[in-house]
């Protein structure tokens, strides 16, 4: 055996020893510290903490929303022709009746259109009153020569009714009474014809007086488009309500069908809601709803009901249509800016505490759960349900009147416990 070698070794050895001891000495320390940590509570301010207590009720679904306020009922005013604005009497904002005049427009051909039109048409007027005094006229002379003849023939029967008594004297001739008989029976053919002359002048006179009926409907028909066109040239609300655009400007030249002006109801008014794409899912034709119109005299909010889902999605938004229910606030108008929210869904007893930060609905996070005799909290796992507003639905791991720490404590979530401590007064 080599003697120095050996005696070389062994300060070596020790040296190893006393590392190793030294490492078991800190390992022995640092997890001598980290039970201390785990079973000394944290000592947390309370000011520094958000606590809320779980509560059970009917747990009303709320879909919230942004928007405005519309009309019900809109009119949009344009030209049939072509034009000038002549005159501007009122500008958007302003309170409108169904026949306030917006603007007037100027059309020179329209005027002359509508001189000729009342010209054409007082003309067929005369020719119809000619034409009446005309068929009077030939009326009357008819019916004159059928008095005439009807006159004749009376004359005529009395001469024979005369001559019946004399031919058997003798004093009037055979041939004499013949004669007078032949005459009443032509004078009788003649009254006959004449009636009818007169019965077929009747009826020409009425096909005539259709006819020119008929002309006159057609320019009176006339008359009254050009009427209608140039009254048209002042530009009407056409309802009660609110005018609320003006597209044109004074002097400007129009073609048919521009668009001059918007009037919508002030008064029947709607609201559109803008709500995420995920949460109009959860929306259906007729549920109920409330408006907040943020009036400063209070009482600022409506009921309303949803009447119609818009089916298209811009920006990851949907419009939801609600019809306004009862007397409405003061400071309703068209286009007024509003909240509201639809009442999707009413879970019944629910278990509920505020929001926690960072907590998402149907999802599971570690809370702190407070016992208010110990002040001392301790880590319990808890499952979430529906979130609505500032709410969030609990479907396990506390029960009503237990309080929990819904501030975010992640980073002691390692921790067994932790104490409150009570700000002093």
């Amino acid at each position: 055996m080599d003697l120095d070698s050996t005696l070389k070794r062994k300060p070596q050895q020790s040296k190893a020893k006393k590392w190793l001891a030294v490492a078991a000495i800190g390992v022995s320390a640092l997890g001598a510290l980290m039970v201390y940590q785990w079973t000394t509570p944290t000592v947390v301010a309370a000011s520094q903490l958000q606590i809320a207590t779980v509560e059970q009720a009917d747990f009303v679904v709320k879909i919230r929303g942004f928007g405005r306020l519309k009309p019900k009922y809109q009119r949009y005013l344009t030209n049939t022709d072509t034009a000038m604005v002549e005159a501007i009497h009122v500008y958007p904002g302003t309170i409108v009746k169904k026949d306030t005049v917006i603007l007037s427009l100027v059309n020179p051909q329209q005027a002359q259109r509508l001189s000729v039109a009342r010209l054409e048409l007082a003309r067929q007027k005369a020719s119809v009153n000619e034409q009446r005094i005309n068929q009077q006229s030939e009326l009357l002379e008819r019916q004159a020569n059928l008095a005439i003849l009807k006159s004749e023939l009376q004359s005529a029967e009395l001469r024979v009714d005369a001559e019946s008594k004399l031919i058997e004297q003798g004093i009037v001739s055979s041939l004499d009474y013949k004669r007078s008989m032949l005459n009443v029976a032509q004078l009788t053919e003649r009254v006959s014809i004449e009636q009818q002359r007169l019965a077929q002048l009747k009826e020409m006179h009425l096909q005539r007086s259709k006819i020119q009926q008929e002309l006159l409907s057609q320019f009176e028909l006339n008359y009254q488009v050009e009427q209608q066109a140039f009254d048209q040239l002042q530009i009407t609300a056409g309802i009660d309500g609110m005018l609320q655009e003006l597209n044109v400007e004074l002097g400007q030249n129009l073609v048919p069908g521009t668009r001059l002006a918007v009037v919508g109801s002030n008064k029947a008014l709607k609201a559109e809601l803008s709500v995420k794409q995920a949460d109009a899912e959860k929306v259906a034709l007729n549920m109920a709803a409330k408006v907040n119109t943020f009036s400063q005299a209070g009482h600022g909010e409506v009921d309303a009901k949803v009447t119609r889902i818009d089916p298209i999605v811009t920006d990851g938004r949907v419009i939801i249509e609600l019809d306004l229910q009862g007397t409405l606030p003061a400071n309703a108008r068209p286009d007024l800016s509003i909240e509201g929210y639809v009442v999707s869904n009413i879970i019944p007893d629910a278990l509920t505490i505020n929001v926690p930060q960072k907590a998402q609905a149907h999802s599971e996070a570690t809370l702190f759960k407070l016992n208010p005799n110990t002040q001392l909290a301790t880590p319990t796992n808890i499952e979430f349900g529906t979130l609505s507003d500032n709410q969030i639905q609990l479907l396990s791991g506390a029960t009503v009147g237990e309080q929990l720490i819904i501030s975010d404590l992640s980073k002691w979530q390692h921790l067994a416990t932790i104490k409150i401590e009570q700000d002093s007064l």
